[in-house]
């Protein structure tokens, strides 16, 4: 990978995220896995001389990678039993509007489903 000690500790952090995706998503962490991979090959250049720095990989990557983790958080606290958005948001301490956002994404995948109702908020549970 990437030269030097700062370099090393973020190929280090990233990849003990990436652990924590795949033990909830093993094929996303493939993905980012993979991503990170092509980190030198990206900072090379291509054909035309265009390359990316390494802070503009960091731009790209490291939002993934940390939607990810959140997304994985979610699930391992869903395996505990179904939960609102307010819940979640309160456990994980993440915006209402974040855990939304990755319940939606996480349903999308059918990966999480309407377990019921608590008043007014829905109760989402594991597939």
């Amino acid at each position: 990978m990437n030269e030097g000690p700062h370099a090393a500790g973020a190929y280090a952090r990233r990849m003990s995220m990436i652990a924590l995706v795949r033990r909830e998503d093993p094929e996303g962490a493939d993905r980012l896995e993979r991503l990170l991979r092509k980190q030198d090959a990206l900072m090379g250049g291509n054909l035309y001389g265009e390359r990316f720095t390494a802070r503009q990989f960091s731009l790209v990557f490291d939002p993934l990678l940390q939607r990810a983790v959140e997304r994985s958080r979610i699930l391992g606290e869903l395996a505990g039993g179904a939960a609102s958005v307010p819940d979640l948001a309160r456990t994980l301490g993440l915006k209402a509007s974040t855990v939304f956002e990755h319940i939606k994404e996480l349903a999308r995948r059918d990966r999480v489903e309407i377990a019921g109702y608590s008043d007014r908020d829905a109760l989402y549970r594991r597939k």
